[in-house]
């Protein structure tokens, strides 16, 4: 008896003494904190003072007043989605225009801001090299990150398009940061999928998608979204494709009637088109799209998946954003038939001169 309850107690014992030693760890643990260490925000003089300094293009005639005096009331005609690519000092910040595209085309959607209301002078940089600014009542400023503004804009203007933003009021952290866009990158690289298949590629190397800007407006996501394809077409007997196929159907429907200058001339495009085609199904190509997808959002930044809509820019200059469906089966349609090819060879042949 005195035996059993010996061993009793050492297995309470053990037991406690476990409990003991999981406990400390989790209370004694290391944990993984976020370092930052702080950084100057160079001071930027007031518009008032920039103005007496010849600093600034900007005059006491053309500028509003609640920006000079920091007082007195405004109406404010400007209100877009940015994209923060710069804080240049504690009134200045450089941004791209998201929505609408204000500053178009004088300056490729770039514009300033000018803060009425200055940042802190001190900015935190993070172990991983982001810099936060902020402020009385602003929210983490961070370059790359998207903001909803309110304020009004500087006229006139030429290639220095600004707004001045009365208080942090009027400087609001955009919902996409928030976001969870993996439905978004999924739809971008089914696009890619498809866009390949379309012009019967194949890929040769993980797409590059690139996220180019983003932001929420009116319960909408909008993204636009580079992306860059290694493919090569898809390998078969090249005299199958419908170029040459057409061409070689023309030589035995008429090569014996034609001259040999003509057909000495069908002949040497064939060789061409076979070069090319075979090089295309050993050697990968890089394409680029820049495609834009819509959805709608919810105020929690849930994405609705199904109401996702992709657009394509088919533009050559400026742009140009049409259904991706459009775009897809335009490249389908868009393949040489064997009957054009047929066409062409009689057109080669009929335009061949002996020598």
């Amino acid at each position: 008896m005195n035996t059993n309850r010996l061993l009793r107690f050492i297995a309470v014992g053990v037991v406690l003494l476990l409990c003991i030693s999981v406990g400390a760890y989790f209370w004694f643990r290391p944990y993984k904190s976020v370092t930052y260490s702080a950084q100057s925000v160079p001071v930027g003089d007031d518009m008032a003072t920039q103005i007496k300094k010849g600093t600034t293009i900007c005059t006491t005639a053309n500028v509003p007043a609640f920006v000079l005096n920091g007082t007195g009331a405004f109406t404010a005609d400007f209100s877009a989605t940015v994209k923060v690519l710069d804080v240049l000092d504690t009134r200045t910040i450089r941004v791209m225009t998201l929505s609408p595209a204000m500053f178009e085309p004088q300056s490729g959607n770039a514009g300033y801001l000018y803060l009425c209301t200055p940042l802190s002078e001190k900015a935190r940089k993070l172990s991983d090299g982001t810099v936060v600014y902020g402020g009385n009542g602003y929210p983490q400023i961070i370059t790359g990150q998207s903001y909803d503004v309110v304020g009004v804009l500087q006229h006139p203007w030429r290639d220095d398009p600004r707004a001045y933003i009365p208080t942090a009021l009027q400087f609001k952290q955009n919902l996409v940061d928030s976001i969870d866009m993996q439905v978004v990158n999924d739809a971008a690289r089914s696009f890619a999928e498809q866009a390949v298949a379309a012009g019967d590629h194949h890929m040769t190397a993980e797409p590059i998608i690139t996220v180019d800007s983003k932001y929420v407006q009116a319960g909408k996501v909008e993204a636009l979204i580079m992306i860059v394809t290694m493919d090569a077409l898809n390998s078969g007997p090249v005299d199958a494709q419908p170029l040459i196929a057409g061409e070689l159907q023309y030589l035995h429907d008429h090569g014996a009637a034609i001259s040999a200058a003509a057909r000495k001339a069908v002949e040497d495009d064939i060789a061409y088109w076979r070069g090319t085609i075979k090089s295309a199904m050993t050697d990968s190509s890089g394409t680029s799209y820049m495609i834009k997808i819509v959805a709608n959002v919810d105020a929690t930044g849930n994405i609705n998946a199904g109401s996702l809509q992709v657009y394509i820019d088919n533009a050559p200059v400026g742009s140009n954003f049409i259904p991706a469906a459009q775009f897809l089966e335009d490249m389908r349609s868009g393949w040489v038939t064997v009957t054009q090819a047929y066409a062409s060879a009689e057109s080669i042949a009929a335009a061949a001169k002996a020598p």
